[in-house]
């Protein structure tokens, strides 16, 4: 046994033991395995390097820790499904509406009115998303009455019905397919065993090559001691239970003032627009003009840092503070989000008692009174019932027209993005960039250490 064993390894290697006709092939086979592991080590390396911010991410990590770096993935699995949202209504809706629909002008609900031509290009008109901006494929209602349009015979009514069909099922689908794989790659296992011993001995991978990559895994491996000696630090810690259930308590009391205070004052800067409107917005300034939009960035912005500073009084866990951190936050941002629908739908019943003290369908029954007072001031005041007459051709930026409460509604929502993207960037820009410049600078010369109470 032993003997054939020894024999089928000659056999094997003896291109490699330099015997026999084997001996070129063999090399050449070794070479290309050589060739193939490096092809696959560096197609690996491309696919990394194609993945979005993947070396900044893993840079982030490394210095700050795994939780900050979800963040930032979260916020690019966020934008990737944007981009394939904004990819179905800008493919499937505006592109063959502006292809093969009817060109602008052409049709009433594609020019704007007589009135609105001297300010329909006005920066201030465009910035409220009106005038030119209100008539084009941004806003919904925007095709007319035929089932296709274009050569291609486009369907586009079913078009607008199946990309809201498909973003509602799109976006359900990828969360759920999401959380899954989430729940799938959750491993068991004691972890908390000789923990600082692991990490001491285990850590360092022997395969690096690269400095980048090497002192991108020594603060990575800095970085994680530091966060298991702030695990361990609050495993030991001991507690007062009656003062900790005290502070939790009056923790949740707080962030519950706010989700009820910011609610009820986005609800009341909406009532205050409803005024403004009726009495007309040409009378007020710009905060006037924008002030729900603002207002609602503004509690975006600093509600998130009131819910950090209430959560110092909890003394949870780091990584169970995060989790309420979150929770508290999307309570916010979605309650804010209900309670402007709640009060957009409010206005829009005020509008529409104020200026027409009518239900929907009456509205549109006097909108139609008005075509036929108009179409017989047309024909001098008669209209035969059984004309065979051509139509008389009139421009359509005369024509009569009923409101659309849907495009308030995304105007209203358009507005508040845009307001909030600049907020963002404001902040982004007085309250980091300036504050880490003056940290830089002034460090040098002041009492005590800048960066320590200030690391970005």
């Amino acid at each position: 046994s032993f003997y054939r064993e020894a024999q089928l390894f000659v056999e094997k290697f003896e291109g490699a033991l330099g015997k026999g006709k084997g001996k070129k092939f063999y090399a050449y086979k070794v070479m290309m395995t050589k060739k193939w592991m490096k092809f696959q080590r560096d197609f690996e390396n491309f696919k990394t390097a194609c993945i979005p911010w993947e070396m900044k991410i893993k840079e982030i990590e490394s210095h700050f820790g795994s939780s900050v770096a979800s963040y930032f993935i979260f916020l690019r699995w966020m934008y990737g499904i944007n981009m394939i949202l904004f990819g179905l209504t800008f493919g499937l809706v505006m592109v063959p509406e502006a292809l093969m629909g009817k060109p602008y002008g052409s049709l009433p609900r594609k020019t704007v009115p007589r009135a609105e031509e001297a300010s329909a290009m006005n920066f201030a008109t465009l910035w409220d998303f009106s005038g030119f901006a209100q008539y084009s494929v941004l806003f919904y209602g925007y095709y007319n009455n035929q089932r296709t349009i274009g050569w291609l015979k486009f369907r586009m009514p079913l078009s607008y019905f199946l990309v809201g069909v498909g973003t509602i099922g799109y976006s359900f689908m990828i969360v759920i397919r999401t959380m899954a794989r989430n729940a799938n790659e959750e491993g068991g296992g004691d972890d908390t065993s000789f923990n600082f011993s692991w990490k001491m001995f285990t850590s360092w991978d022997y395969l690096i090559g690269n400095p980048e990559t090497a002192d991108n895994k020594f603060a990575s491996i800095t970085t994680s001691f530091k966060e298991a000696i702030v695990e361990e630090q609050e495993s030991r810690k001991e507690e007062n239970i009656h003062l900790t259930r005290f502070l939790r308590v009056l923790a949740n009391f707080l962030a519950l003032c706010t989700l009820a205070g910011s609610g009820y004052l986005i609800f009341f800067v909406v009532r205050r627009s409803q005024k403004f409107a009726l009495e007309g917005l040409e009378n007020y300034g710009w905060w006037e003009r924008n002030e729900v939009n603002m207002v609602m960035s503004l509690l975006g912005m600093f509600c998130p840092t009131l819910f950090d500073v209430i959560s110092s009084l909890e003394n949870y866990h780091p990584r169970i503070a995060l989790r309420w951190q979150l929770g508290r936050i999307f309570a916010l941002f979605l309650g804010n989000l209900y309670t402007f629908i709640i009060a957009l739908m409010d206005e829009i019943n005020l509008k529409a008692r104020y200026l027409l003290p009518f239900t929907i369908l009456e509205e549109e029954k006097i909108v139609k009174y008005n075509m036929t007072i108009w179409e017989a001031s047309l024909y001098n005041g008669t209209i035969p019932e059984n004309s065979t007459a051509p139509p008389i051709q009139v421009d359509p930026a005369d024509v009569p027209r009923g409101p659309c409460w849907e495009t308030m509604v995304g105007q209203e929502f358009v507005r508040l993005t845009v307001s909030d993207t600049m907020t963002t960037y404001i902040t982004i820009l007085i309250g980091d960039f300036l504050r880490a410049v003056f940290v830089r600078f002034f460090n040098y010369c002041w009492c005590w250490d800048l960066e320590y109470g200030f690391v970005s």
